[in-house]
């Protein structure tokens, strides 16, 4: 494979790759936010917690050792950046519950994907807190999104002036 891709086939496997994540983030979130309260709880959360730590150590390693081409990294940090991380913790932080089990305030899986995306850009507007053992990974997801966002400008910085460097 190509270095750097311009055709559509040479993105194929990137673009799909990059579908493959948001659909499995939403679907995540989608299943896990809408369990019931008999279902939900410290258990639960903490293995969907554990299964998102597992997923982002896991593309990690990907972007870093197997992704060579720095336009797919940016490409895939982007939808990373997006939807995907975002997603995958209110999947988590739905799988603890409601009802003042996680985020104070939060009524329902709409909700809780707000706060995520709240938290993950560190926005934080006040209106809901997390309680229990959403307060580490609302701690986590805050990290996580000053890390994401700081790779992600210094690769499209990166990209940018490889493209424009005066030769």
């Amino acid at each position: 494979m190509s270095r750097k891709p311009t055709t559509l086939e040479e993105w194929k496997s990137t673009l799909l790759a990059a579908a493959a994540m948001v659909v499995a983030s939403f679907l995540a979130w989608f299943g896990l936010s809408r369990l019931s309260e008999g279902t939900a709880g410290d258990t639960i959360g903490t293995i969907a917690s554990v299964g998102l730590v597992v997923w982002m150590v896991s593309q990690s390693w990907f972007y870093m050792t197997q992704v060579k081409s720095p336009r797919r990294i940016l490409l895939l940090m982007g939808v990373s950046f997006i939807q995907v991380v975002p997603f995958l913790f209110a999947a988590a932080y739905g799988a603890f519950g409601y009802q003042d089990n996680c985020v104070i305030g939060a009524q329902g899986p709409a909700d809780i994907l707000y706060f995520s995306y709240v938290t993950f850009t560190t926005v934080g507007y006040g209106d809901m807190s997390p309680t229990g053992l959403c307060r580490a990974l609302a701690v986590a997801e805050a990290v996580t999104g000053y890390i994401l966002l700081g790779l992600f400008v210094a690769a499209a910085v990166a990209l940018y002036a490889r493209n424009h460097s005066p030769d």
